[in-house]
Parts: structure tokens; C-alpha cells; sequence
């Protein structure tokens, strides 16, 4: 019996430190590749997986027909300056972008789980307001999986609140 719980922390203890060496070596990104995302028209025509693998943000007048939305904020600023202040703080949430810029409207990002590094694609799009100001049209899902236990979600509504204090910070006079 003693040998046996001796070989079994034996292969814990190597699991463990070979994940550890994938893990923070940049190794695991390397393993899971992201790919390319299809071409995608964010609207209320969006093609939606099946599945509970994604999240979006979006105006109640362009969103799809699905329980896994929340309504974008109204931002109080221009799309330029909405579009910088997500790219600004697209950091925070572990996301990296790789299509677009701060005067381009549609922005891509790819983001990857904290622990095991999976990757997901969050497409952004800055709708301008017709009173002034603009809102958001964003779609996160993963590339990996048959559920995302709420990550696209949790990064969604973290990334808008981070994004509307920020456009608030900026607005609110300096003393």
C-alpha cells in the first residue's frame, strides 16, 4: 500500500511539474492554436453556434434572438474615441489585438483563458448613435469546447464596465 501512494505522488508530482513547464513556458499557446476566425457580419443575423460557447453585447435593436446577451452601454463619446478606450483596456482582460486600430470601427482581439490558455475571438464593432454617441456590438466565443462556463461572459461585461469608467475618467473635468 505504502508503494502505491508513493508512485501516485510520484506521477502527481511529475503531472503537475510537466503542466507547469507547458503552462509558463508559452508552450501551451504554441499547442493551442487559435486559427483563423470566419469572416463574420455582427447584426441580428449573426450565425450563433449551438452551443453555450460564446457571449455578446450588443444595441436591443441589432441583437439575435438568444438568452446570452446583455444590452451594450450607451457611451457618451465619439465611435473614435469608444474604439480607443476598448483597445485601451482590452489588456486588462487578456485580450491582444490582432485586426484593426483605433480609427478603424471593427476591431478583432484574440484572448485566452487564464489557466489553461484556451483561445477565444471577440469581434467589436462601435456603432455611432444617431443622437451622438455611440454603442457596442461585441461577439466573444471560443475556439475550443462545448461550454465556456462563463468566460466570454465574465471578460464581456468586465471589458464594458473597464471601458465605460475609462470614457468616464477622460469626460469628468480635471482639477
Amino acid at each position: 500500500m505504502k508503494r502505491v501512494a508513493i508512485v501516485l505522488a510520484w506521477l502527481l508530482f511529475v503531472g503537475g511539474l510537466t503542466f507547469a513547464v507547458i503552462r509558463f513556458s508559452g508552450l501551451l499557446d504554441s499547442m493551442l492554436m487559435a486559427d483563423e476566425p470566419a469572416d463574420i457580419s455582427l447584426g441580428p443575423d449573426i450565425d450563433l453556434p449551438q452551443s453555450p460557447t460564446y457571449f455578446l453585447v450588443c444595441p436591443p435593436d441589432a441583437c439575435p434572438s438568444t438568452d446570452r446577451n446583455v444590452p451594450s452601454p450607451v457611451f457618451d463619446a465619439s465611435p473614435d474615441t469608444v474604439a480607443t478606450a476598448l483597445q485601451a483596456t482590452a489588456g486588462a482582460q487578456g485580450m491582444k489585438l490582432v485586426e484593426g486600430n483605433g480609427l478603424a470601427l471593427e476591431l478583432r482581439f484574440l484572448a485566452r483563458t487564464p489557466v489553461f490558455r484556451f483561445p477565444d475571438w471577440v469581434d467589436v464593432k462601435v456603432i455611432p448613435g444617431e443622437n451622438g454617441g455611440s454603442r457596442v456590438f461585441a461577439y466573444s466565443r471560443s475556439v475550443y469546447g462545448s461550454d465556456d462556463f462563463g468566460q466570454n461572459e465574465k471578460r464581456l461585461k468586465s471589458w464594458m464596465a473597464a471601458t465605460v469608467a475609462l470614457i468616464g475618467r477622460q469626460a469628468a473635468p480635471q482639477n
